[in-house]
């Protein structure tokens, strides 16, 4: 049966995403999973880089992997970090962080990206390498994208939209005419993959004096990713980096270099901060860095990205099985630019704290960092923001006090035993109190195939209703059957579009098995 319950619907287009990083393979395996066609394109060639940029996935992403059943997978790949040391010995805390995943995972990009390439392929997805998007052209009714192949030849895509997931420079960002405003935080940082005498004590090593920076990860095979900045010497992009200046620039960051040796890749490049004014232009939409790039201190650019696609996947695929309401695709630029600007203005602070010259700011500096993270209320915000857990999207005034904020993985009763499972399948979820025939026959009837309905694990007041991204559309704590039967139809109105049009039956509680199981979960079936 098709999400807008009609066993012979089919949905009334297809996407095509630009690039096969994170963020659009993410993209790409919720659309497919959703039922909706999906190509991506991207210019590299199929084989797999052993190069990498991001190695934090922090614990916001790893909740939505989990939804898409891909989390312990990467998690085996990587080693799980506590606490992140920020300048001398203060470090913040995240084994606080409420969840199954009190940690960030410190683990390659590409080891990401394999796992997200897999679930997509495996959902049907196409993924087209050596193909470079060269033109781009939009209708009332669809995009036209002209590719170009490693044989030299252009062959040209009609899509119902698509998604720039094409990085800084994207090219759909371009031709669209889009600005990209903002400045180079930082200039001439070099990188390295270096193998090291001496393994570091800390899976992750970060150190900054006035002039010089430097941070260490390890890949997980003996080589490790050095990041460092020096300025006394701004050389431009385009200059080689010397081993001699790395070393020497690492000493005086971290205090020695660890016997680095044997470069296999080096190369500089200048940290940016911009952002889209506008992250959709009728059918094409900008996600990850083709909408915003920012300092890389506090590792939240992937998992920005990423979020983004989670996004924006479930309301495309709302909109192309037409059950999604009128304003839901524009709420997509509305929830996420806010983000965007935050992850940008907060990473932004991070490394000039970092980077600050005079040696009565970085004794203050180190001052400050420690009193913030032994300040219990402070430090838990910090690790909040930083691990995406505190992000929450604007909610109606009068609305519940949980309506727009992350859901946590609350127990249900019976099979899945816990909400985040159910997550992965573009459906809402609607968490009931009580077991009520009425609210059944609404989300396993009326709106089937778009709301799975299940029993809470234990005793509460709140019925809520949970987007398929893990975040809360609405919900209330109102016990009477009728009036709380009335406000979910309100509700899976506004957020469900209007009830498919199929025959009905008597409502029926949410069925009940008697053992250990507990009542089982009242979702309607594929």
């Amino acid at each position: 049966m098709s999400p807008t319950g009609r066993p012979t619907a089919r949905p009334a287009g297809n996407v095509l995403i630009v690039g096969a990083g994170p963020t659009g393979l993410l993209l790409a395996g919720d659309l497919a999973s959703a039922g909706i066609g999906c190509t991506v394109l991207e210019r590299r060639a199929a084989e797999t880089s052993n190069l990498t940029r991001a190695f934090a996935v922090h614990a916001r992403t790893l909740e939505m992997l989990d939804a898409r059943g891909v989390a312990d997978e990467l998690a085996a790949t990587g080693r799980r970090v506590g606490a992140l040391r920020l300048l001398g010995s203060a470090a913040l805390d995240l084994s606080r962080l409420p969840g199954r995943f009190p940690y960030v995972l410190v683990t390659p990009q590409y080891e990401t990206e394999r796992v997200l390439r897999e679930r997509a392929l495996d959902a049907g997805a196409e993924i087209v390498h050596g193909a470079e998007v060269v033109g781009l052209r939009q209708d009332a009714t669809g995009v036209d994208v002209d590719a170009r192949t490693a044989d030299g030849k252009t062959r040209t895509r009609r899509a119902s939209y698509v998604v720039g997931a094409d990085g800084v420079r994207s090219t759909v960002r371009r031709a669209l005419g889009l600005p990209f405003p903002g400045h180079a935080a930082v200039r001439s940082v070099m990188l390295a993959d270096v193998r090291l005498d001496e393994a570091p004590a800390d899976v992750l090593t970060a150190g900054a004096v006035g002039d010089a920076f430097a941070f260490l990860a390890p890949f997980g095979d003996g080589w490790y990713r050095v990041i460092a900045w020096n300025r006394r010497h701004q050389a431009p992009d385009s200059e080689p980096v010397d081993m001699g200046e790395l070393r020497e620039v690492t000493r005086r960051a971290l205090g020695t270099d660890h016997g680095m040796r044997d470069p296999r890749w080096t190369s500089r490049f200048h940290s940016d901060e911009r952002q889209v004014p506008k992250y959709r232009a009728g059918r094409v939409f900008l996600a990850g860095d083709a909408a915003h790039v920012h300092s890389p201190a506090g590792g939240q650019g992937m998992n920005t990205g990423m979020q983004d696609a989670a996004n924006l996947g479930w309301k495309l695929a709302a909109e192309l099985w037409g059950w999604a309401p009128s304003w839901l695709l524009d709420s997509y630029h509305e929830e996420r630019h806010p983000v965007g600007r935050q992850v940008l203005r907060g990473s932004g602070a991070l490394l000039r704290f970092a980077l600050a010259e005079p040696r009565w700011l970085r004794t203050a500096r180190g001052a400050a960092a420690w009193a913030a993270t032994h300040a219990r209320p402070v430090a838990r915000r910090m690790a909040g923001a930083v691990s995406g857990i505190d992000i929450a999207y604007p909610a109606p005034r009068g609305s519940h006090r949980l309506a727009g904020r992350r859901a946590p993985d609350v127990p249900l009763a019976g099979s899945p035993g816990r909400l985040h499972e159910l997550l992965g399948d573009g459906q809402f979820v609607l968490v009931v109190a009580a077991n009520d025939p009425a609210v059944t026959y609404l989300a396993t009837k009326r709106w089937a195939g778009r709301v799975h309905c299940v029993l809470a694990g234990r005793a509460t007041r709140t019925t809520a209703l949970v987007r398929p991204d893990g975040y809360i559309a609405w919900a209330t704590d109102e016990t009477a059957p009728d009036r709380r039967a009335a406000a979910i139809r309100d509700a899976l109105n506004q957020w469900c579009g209007r009830p498919a049009d199929r025959p009905v039956h008597e409502p029926q509680p949410i069925e009940s098995v008697p053992g250990e199981d507990g009542p089982r979960d009242g979702r309607a079936g594929p």
